[in-house]
């Protein structure tokens, strides 16, 4: 079996980012040939012009949908986010951390049923804090977003520069009835307009 056939299968079956140690374990070779293999196959995905690109983060590869391509098949897929939902992780990525009840008075009751799945998809992770719950994203939700873990600050750059600085008002956009088709849109709306 060709060992980098059997990486790409790896990649495409995991439907995550795949530890270097889980590669270098399922084809016994050294961190040098895992790098080498993974980088020739993100290579013949840039060549071939495929709508999914493998990519590294953070000493994991991943194989994913090319952003373009993304947006527009959103819906076709059972795992991911709805627009409502995606509206409100965008609000707790952005604003993190954030209070539950201000994440409610900003996205209404809805945000409630929002906050249980995110928390079942691991995507956020809420603690007690006084009367309220303190809402913030996990490893995962970067995992899930191609960002780099690091401080709050650090994640709430990556996210900006990926929405590519939208100029829309917090207020149009959450009046807005029009429906987001990936996160980075929909964190892009929450920025601050720019003169």
């Amino acid at each position: 079996m060709d060992e980098k056939s059997l990486m790409e299968a790896a990649l495409f079956s995991a439907g995550k980012p795949v530890s270097e140690q889980q590669l270098k374990s399922l084809l016994n070779r050294s961190s040098t040939y895992i790098n080498s293999l993974a980088q020739k196959l993100m290579e013949e995905y840039r060549e071939r012009n495929s709508p999914l690109e493998i990519v590294r983060l953070e000493g994991k590869y991943a194989m994913q949908l090319r952003p373009e391509y993304a947006e527009r098949v959103v819906g076709f897929s059972p795992g991911e986010l709805r627009a409502p939902a995606l509206r409100t992780l965008s609000v707790i990525a952005y604003y993190q951390p954030i209070q539950q009840s201000d994440l409610v008075d900003i996205r209404g009751q809805a945000a409630y049923d929002h906050v249980a799945m995110l928390l079942e998809k691991d995507l956020i992770e809420k603690k007690r804090v006084g009367r309220s719950y303190e809402l913030t994203t996990t490893e995962a939700f970067c995992d899930y977003f191609g960002l780099t873990k690091g401080d709050v600050e650090s994640i709430k750059t990556q996210i900006m520069k990926k929405a590519k600085l939208k100029k829309e008002s917090l207020t149009k956009w959450v009046d807005s009835k029009v429906p987001d088709v990936d996160a980075f849109d929909a964190v892009s709306k929450l920025m601050p307009k720019v003169k």
